[in-house]
Protein backbone atom coordinates (compact mmCIF):
# COMPACT_ATOMS: atom_id res chain seq x y z
CA UNK A 1 0.00 0.00 0.00
CA UNK A 2 2.66 2.44 0.61
CA UNK A 3 4.29 2.25 -2.38
CA UNK A 4 0.63 3.20 -4.09
CA UNK A 5 0.32 5.90 -2.16
CA UNK A 6 4.07 7.22 -3.06
CA UNK A 7 2.93 6.64 -7.01
CA UNK A 8 -0.18 8.75 -6.74
CA UNK A 9 1.62 11.68 -4.52
CA UNK A 10 4.44 11.23 -7.35
CA UNK A 11 1.45 11.59 -10.54
CA UNK A 12 -0.05 14.56 -8.28
CA UNK A 13 2.32 16.48 -7.74
CA UNK A 14 3.77 16.26 -11.50
CA UNK A 15 0.53 16.81 -13.26
CA UNK A 16 0.29 20.39 -11.64
CA UNK A 17 3.61 21.30 -12.42
CA UNK A 18 4.49 23.33 -15.85
CA UNK A 19 5.04 21.05 -18.71
CA UNK A 20 8.82 20.92 -19.60
CA UNK A 21 10.44 20.14 -23.30
CA UNK A 22 12.53 17.20 -23.31
CA UNK A 23 15.58 17.46 -25.61
CA UNK A 24 16.50 14.08 -26.88
CA UNK A 25 20.43 14.23 -27.91
CA UNK A 26 21.83 11.84 -30.88
CA UNK A 27 24.18 9.25 -30.35
CA UNK A 28 27.65 10.77 -30.62
CA UNK A 29 30.04 7.80 -30.46
CA UNK A 30 28.72 5.21 -33.09
CA UNK A 31 29.99 1.52 -31.40
CA UNK A 32 33.09 -0.08 -33.96
CA UNK A 33 30.79 -3.09 -34.10
CA UNK A 34 27.81 -1.16 -35.75
CA UNK A 35 27.57 -1.55 -39.46
CA UNK A 36 25.69 0.92 -40.36
CA UNK A 37 24.34 2.43 -43.86
CA UNK A 38 25.49 0.74 -47.04
CA UNK A 39 27.37 3.40 -49.63
CA UNK A 40 28.42 2.07 -53.31
CA UNK A 41 31.12 3.75 -55.30
CA UNK A 42 29.54 3.27 -58.43
CA UNK A 43 32.87 4.24 -60.07
CA UNK A 44 34.33 1.12 -58.66
CA UNK A 45 31.53 -1.40 -59.65
CA UNK A 46 32.21 -3.95 -62.54
CA UNK A 47 28.99 -4.90 -62.62
CA UNK A 48 28.98 -8.29 -61.61
CA UNK A 49 26.02 -7.98 -59.12
CA UNK A 50 27.38 -10.68 -56.56
CA UNK A 51 26.51 -7.99 -54.00
CA UNK A 52 22.74 -8.86 -55.40
CA UNK A 53 23.18 -12.81 -55.52
CA UNK A 54 24.33 -12.78 -51.98
CA UNK A 55 22.05 -10.04 -50.38
CA UNK A 56 19.98 -12.07 -48.11
CA UNK A 57 17.50 -9.60 -47.31
CA UNK A 58 17.49 -8.49 -51.54
CA UNK A 59 18.27 -4.87 -50.66
CA UNK A 60 20.43 -4.26 -53.40
CA UNK A 61 19.46 -4.17 -57.34
CA UNK A 62 21.57 -3.53 -59.96
CA UNK A 63 20.52 -2.37 -63.65
CA UNK A 64 22.87 -2.42 -66.99
CA UNK A 65 21.56 0.99 -68.58
CA UNK A 66 21.04 1.03 -72.17
CA UNK A 67 24.25 3.23 -72.96
CA UNK A 68 26.66 0.58 -70.90
CA UNK A 69 26.18 2.21 -67.61
CA UNK A 70 24.98 1.28 -64.53
CA UNK A 71 22.42 2.08 -62.03
CA UNK A 72 22.40 0.21 -58.38
CA UNK A 73 19.86 0.64 -55.91
CA UNK A 74 19.92 0.45 -52.47
CA UNK A 75 16.71 0.39 -50.01
CA UNK A 76 17.69 0.41 -46.29
CA UNK A 77 14.16 -0.36 -45.04
CA UNK A 78 14.52 -4.00 -46.17
CA UNK A 79 17.98 -4.23 -45.20
CA UNK A 80 19.37 -6.07 -42.76
CA UNK A 81 22.61 -4.67 -42.61
CA UNK A 82 24.42 -7.69 -42.21
CA UNK A 83 27.42 -7.14 -44.49
CA UNK A 84 27.63 -10.01 -47.05
CA UNK A 85 27.26 -7.30 -49.84
CA UNK A 86 30.63 -5.77 -48.89
CA UNK A 87 32.17 -9.30 -48.19
CA UNK A 88 30.91 -10.45 -51.93
CA UNK A 89 32.19 -7.19 -53.69
CA UNK A 90 35.49 -8.28 -54.99
CA UNK A 91 36.15 -4.93 -56.32
CA UNK A 92 35.84 -3.05 -52.85
CA UNK A 93 32.77 -0.81 -54.68
CA UNK A 94 30.23 -1.77 -51.62
CA UNK A 95 31.33 -0.71 -47.48
CA UNK A 96 29.58 -0.50 -44.80
CA UNK A 97 29.92 2.97 -43.08
CA UNK A 98 29.47 3.18 -39.06
CA UNK A 99 26.50 6.09 -39.18
CA UNK A 100 23.41 5.72 -38.35
CA UNK A 101 20.33 6.12 -41.12
CA UNK A 102 17.85 8.46 -39.93
CA UNK A 103 14.15 7.67 -39.18
CA UNK A 104 11.78 8.97 -42.43
CA UNK A 105 8.19 8.87 -42.40
CA UNK A 106 8.54 8.49 -46.81
CA UNK A 107 10.08 5.19 -47.96
CA UNK A 108 11.17 6.78 -50.96
CA UNK A 109 13.59 8.87 -48.68
CA UNK A 110 15.25 5.53 -47.56
CA UNK A 111 16.14 4.55 -51.06
CA UNK A 112 19.20 5.71 -52.64
CA UNK A 113 20.62 5.09 -56.03
CA UNK A 114 23.60 5.48 -57.71
CA UNK A 115 23.75 5.59 -61.32
CA UNK A 116 27.30 5.54 -63.49
CA UNK A 117 26.74 7.01 -67.20
CA UNK A 118 27.83 4.78 -70.04
CA UNK A 119 30.40 5.60 -72.90
CA UNK A 120 28.21 7.91 -75.27
CA UNK A 121 29.15 7.53 -78.86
Amino acid sequence: MPKRIYLLRHVLRRSRAPREAVGLEVMGVVPDSYRGRVVVDINKCTGCSLCVRDCPAGSLVLERLPDGGLRMRYDADTCASCGQCEASCRHGAIRLEARYEPASTSRDALHKEWVREGKKE
